[in-house]
């Protein structure tokens, strides 16, 4: 399922997230090489024998939890070129394969929980901006609070290993912020019980959630020396997100991803990107984590 985790929001981005334009897509080299490198683990996905029934009945009868600690490198804040380091908390429960909350994708629940088709109601957090974090633009652009969202998804799963989705968001707090995203998703072989996976995600953003983020009103173009900017909606960027686990003991392990993401169209003509920050952001997260 897709990941909306502080690795990736910023794409979106816990990206979006929000039905985005898929055509841009077709064109960006860095996929396509992807597409290239992941194709012998695709095709290993689609011709993979069909897993234990009583495997799968199992997974879907329990109720799973994990929590941990880790370090995260991140953005300072969305557009930036400069990072900031801080620990976070780890939190992973899982219900009967069809609730989730956890601190990398959020809150998802599954309504339609059928062979293939999956989808329901998600719920994130999208990280604002303090003045600590905005550096030596502190006090002539303006801060903004973390959001809360709340949306739909629908994903269907071609295997067991490869899958799709569309997913929509809108804040619930005021903001008027919309985000969308079209995303894949492929768990690739490992030896052992060493689980990783790769992610390709397109996110977009209302002109709302465009104009909050990148927007730079009259007062702030005078204060930063740069003509004002209002963008409107659209697609806002590229990302793949890389994530492992390795397990240490039967109940312990360590977990460890990294997102890039390339802003595009609107956002990456943003003053604020093109005059103080950079159209890539990388993200990486490294936690301990024990399961019950």
């Amino acid at each position: 399922m897709y990941s909306d985790s502080p690795l990736t929001q910023f794409a979106e981005p816990f990206g979006l997230r929000r039905p985005y334009c898929t055509l841009a897509m077709k064109k960006t080299k860095i996929f396509r090489k992807l597409i290239v490198l992941l194709l012998p683990s695709l095709i290993g996905s689609l011709t993979a024998s069909a897993a234990d029934p009583q495997d799968e009945k199992t997974s879907s009868e329990t109720t799973v939890v994990a929590i941990g600690v880790g370090v995260e490198r991140q953005p300072s804040w969305l557009g930036a070129a400069t990072h900031k380091t801080h620990p976070v908390p780890y939190l992973d429960i899982t219900w009967h394969d069809q609730v989730e909350l956890s601190t990398t994708d959020g809150l998802s629940i599954d309504f339609l929980h059928g062979e293939h088709w999956h989808g329901g109601l998600v719920g994130t957090l999208i990280w604002g901006r303090s003045s600590q974090d905005l550096g030596v633009l502190a006090n002539r652009i303006n801060t903004l609070h973390n959001t809360l969202q709340a949306g739909t998804y629908i994903e269907y799963a071609f295997t067991k290993s490869l899958s799709a989705g569309l997913r929509w968001r809108h804040d619930i707090q005021g903001t008027g912020a919309a985000y969308g995203d079209v995303y894949t998703e492929l768990e690739l072989p490992a030896p052992g019980s060493v689980e990783h996976s790769i992610k390709l995600n397109a996110q977009a953003m209302n002109g709302a959630a465009m104009r909050r983020f990148f927007g730079v009103s009259p007062d702030t173009a005078s204060a930063l020396g740069t003509a004002p900017y209002r963008p409107n909606g659209g697609f806002n960027s590229l990302s793949a997100t890389y994530q492992i686990f390795v397990p240490v003991s039967q109940h312990t392990g360590i977990s460890f991803a990294i997102d890039w993401s390339r802003l595009r169209g609107a956002a990456a003509q943003s003053p604020l990107v093109r005059s103080f920050g950079s159209r890539n952001q990388r993200n990486v997260m490294l936690a301990a984590i024990v399961d019950f």
